[in-house]
């Protein structure tokens, strides 16, 4: 049976870059034994990687990539921030490993469902939970690598959280039902977190 590209991508993707949500509720990755080398070539506290100097489908560097991340899901890594968030830092390091520089990497995420707390500002998530936002520097180091962030205005509605409540560099969409086909209109592949 063959497989819309719109769908095989986004799997293979997901086989290269690693089970997104694989870390989520477990160690830190590379916590083992110490054998396996780990670095972060360009967002340096978050979404370590494993270099595979060899390694097929490699990346080309004179090429532009834009990947759309559909990311709706709440789960944690063992620090607190969000898992498909740390992913997303992996896969700029992954990119950036590869040579592929900011200009030719055009990463958008498109924040909604348990998420969306995801797009408030410091302040905002400090007043609401009581408590520092553990995904503000992750945040800040993805827009210093080029990655856009947006949050679903609807989802924002949903939550009870307003657009003067939303954090630097993130963007309000419309919402996720139109952001993400309208970045996939743009060339943009798919890739649910």
């Amino acid at each position: 049976m063959r497989y819309p590209a719109r769908l095989v991508i986004p799997y293979f993707a997901a086989i290269a870059l690693g089970s997104t949500m694989a870390y989520a509720a477990s160690d830190d990755p590379g916590t083992g034994s110490g054998q396996t080398e780990w670095i972060n070539p360009v967002v340096k506290d978050y979404g370590k990687m494993h270099p595979v100097p060899d390694g097929a489908l490699t990346p080309d560097p004179k090429k532009d990539w834009k990947i759309v991340f559909d990311v709706g899901g709440g789960k944690t890594m063992e620090d607190g921030v969000n898992a498909a968030l740390w992913h997303v830092a992996r896969a700029v390091n992954v990119y950036g490993n590869a040579g592929v520089d900011k200009e030719h990497r055009k990463f958008a995420v498109v924040l909604h469902g348990a998420a969306t707390k995801l797009a408030l500002s410091p302040e905002a998530y400090k007043k609401k939970f009581g408590n520092d936002d553990p995904d503000t520097k992750l945040k800040k180091e993805l827009a210093e690598a080029g990655v856009t962030l947006y949050v679903c205005g609807q989802a924002l509605a949903d939550h009870g959280f307003s657009e003067d409540q939303v954090g630097p560099n993130v963007d309000v969409a419309l919402s996720a039902l139109a952001a993400v086909p309208v970045l996939e209109s743009q060339g943009y592949q798919l890739f649910p977190m």
